[in-house]
């Protein structure tokens, strides 16, 4: 990220509309959270709850959370954020208080509510550039590798769209912003707003954020964006438990698209064609891996158990390579569970690999059509 640049001190009301925020109103085929509100994975688990909903066909993967191993990339690859005055963040220490305290989803499990710890730190809602990246997406220490990747998925095919600019929204009074809005589809159609205050769960021992965060978070300085689409979908679900012991790509990119995907064998020359168009067309689209006791062998810097974002293929000569992200972010040189295979270059967690392992090493592909 680029020096975060510099603010003037703005009244309260101008700096909601600096945020892009207006006195915020709901749509009519929107519905607040609540019981009734039943998302594509609650269905999938109990069909009771929806009858007339079909759920897609999709693999559910065991999920596999970022490594403690690579929290030193935490800071990112560029380095800490350079303070240059008053007015850097949005929201400083100070300007915290102004937002609701709202219910918070409880830890994924007693350890993880021992080893961090909720609280607002400051920040803004996107970072510098004030746009929701694919690229943002790094996911934290929670098996919900399934919904990073999708969530990576959906922002790269929207690029910037409707969808995107919509995801998640401010919610102001009296022109200050109290709280903010993330859009998900319910497995009727019909849209849910589900309102999260910026409190995140943050390491106790080394205050990073603990979950998924966004990778221009920089020591000092947090854009909340990515942390709270995922805060807001373990609200839903009712827990980080819920969301974090793994579950299908095709009912997360339901939950962010509202669109039903398609499921394709990797086996199949049909399936990299696939990938082929829809990343040209821009549509989303997730590759998950086999289970840990599947029998097949993963070279390092690919996993077992795990979802990519899918990006396109890349052809050379006559053989196809199938390009895709890993939902952990970017690393580190020399990290001991690498975020890509280390003969690709510098780890991004972008990366690609031959038609012919891809076949061998991927289970599923879903794609919106």
């Amino acid at each position: 990220m680029n020096d975060l640049k510099w603010l003037p001190l703005l009244s309260l009301a101008a700096l909601a509309a600096a945020c892009g925020a207006q006195e915020t109103s709901q749509d009519a085929d929107t519905d607040d959270l609540s019981s009734a509100t039943v998302s594509m994975q609650m269905v999938r688990e109990n069909p009771a709850l929806a009858p007339g909903v079909s759920v897609p066909d999709g693999l559910h993967v065991a999920g596999r959370a970022r490594p403690l191993s690579l929290d030193a990339a935490r800071d990112g690859i560029q380095g800490p954020v350079r303070l240059q005055g008053p007015g850097d963040f949005l929201y400083e220490a100070n300007q915290l208080g102004q937002f609701l305290q709202l219910p918070d989803p409880a830890a994924f499990d007693k350890t993880d509510a021992k080893d961090a710890t909720y609280s607002r730190q400051p920040g803004d809602l996107q970072p510098a550039d004030g746009k929701l990246d694919w690229l943002d997406v790094a996911q934290g220490y929670l098996g919900d590798c399934y919904f990073a990747a999708s969530l990576a998925a959906t922002l790269y095919a929207d690029n910037g769209g409707a969808l995107t600019k919509g995801m998640i929204v401010p919610r102001t009074k009296s022109g200050k912003v109290v709280s903010f809005y993330v859009n998900f589809f319910q497995a009727s159609g019909r849209k849910v707003r589900i309102e999260v205050d910026p409190d995140l769960l943050h390491s106790n021992s080394s205050g990073h954020v603990y979950y998924m965060s966004n990778v221009e978070t920089k020591t000092g300085y947090e854009a909340w964006s990515t942390s709270l689409v995922e805060k807001a979908y373990a609200q839903w679900h009712g827990s980080y438990a819920k969301i974090g012991n793994g579950g299908t790509a095709a009912d997360a990119i339901y939950a962010l698209t509202g669109k039903r995907t398609k499921s394709y064998d990797p086996k199949s020359d049909a399936t990299v064609a696939a990938i082929e168009t829809a990343g040209k067309a821009g549509r989303a689209q997730v590759a998950c891996t086999y289970g840990d006791k599947s029998g097949v062998t993963y070279p390092v810097g690919i996993y077992s158990d795990h979802c990519y974002s899918l990006r396109g293929v890349h052809r050379v000569g006559g053989t196809a390579f199938v390009q895709l992200r890993n939902p952990w972010g970017p690393g580190s040189a020399g990290d001991s569970e690498p975020t890509e295979p280390p003969t690709d270059g510098v780890p991004d967690a972008l990366f690609e690999i031959p038609q012919a392992d891809f076949a061998r090493l991927y289970a599923s592909v879903d794609i919106v059509p």
